[in-house]
């Protein structure tokens, strides 16, 4: 049996963290990902989660994301995810595009993590 959810934690060259998740974000999953996206929090200047991989989340990996958002004083976390993905349904059923600076490519998201800015690119 294969393990339903894949962290990968990678540093781009100006320090932030990318957390890549692959694979199932649920509630048997959540406790994986918890501490290893709040520990990246504190690296300036801040992390990227790479949901574009994810092929489920549930409500326990959308509330595990809010946590490290407030975690991260709102300003030090982006999200990227995959358009036309179960997780960008879940994401606008929810609001959480509405909550979260989404980003639809890496590349953007860890620019603007990096310039400092924290605004919604999914549109």
């Amino acid at each position: 049996m294969t393990d339903p959810l894949d962290v990968r934690i990678e540093r781009t060259a100006d320090g932030a963290s990318i957390v890549e998740l692959t694979g199932e974000l649920d509630l048997s999953t959540v406790p994986r990902v918890e501490s290893s996206l709040l520990e990246q929090l504190h690296a300036p200047p801040g992390v990227v989660v790479d949901l574009t991989r994810l092929s489920f989340i549930d409500s326990s990996g959308i509330g595990v994301l809010i946590q490290a958002f407030l975690a991260s004083n709102g300003n030090r976390m982006h999200t990227v995810i995959a358009p036309d993905s179960q997780v960008e349904r879940v994401f606008r059923l929810a609001g959480i595009d509405r909550a979260l600076p989404i980003f639809f490519e890496r590349d953007e998201a860890v620019a603007a993590l990096t310039l400092g800015l924290n605004g919604d690119n999914s549109d």
